[in-house]
């Protein structure tokens, strides 16, 4: 839903648009997942993203 830019090295970077596969949640605020465009593993916060259904 909305661009996010990494703030640590443990985050992923991704644009408004993105697909983010394998998404699993962390806690209440964040997930792990990869930004497919980019290939990018890592935690990105959940507020910023939303499900997709196939």
């Amino acid at each position: 839903m909305y661009d996010y830019s990494a703030a640590d090295d443990d985050e992923v970077t991704f644009r408004d648009g993105d697909v983010i596969v394998n998404a699993q949640s962390i806690d209440d605020g964040w997930m792990f997942g990869t930004v497919l465009r980019t290939g990018a593993t890592g935690m990105l916060p959940a507020n910023y993203v939303q499900m997709m259904m196939a």
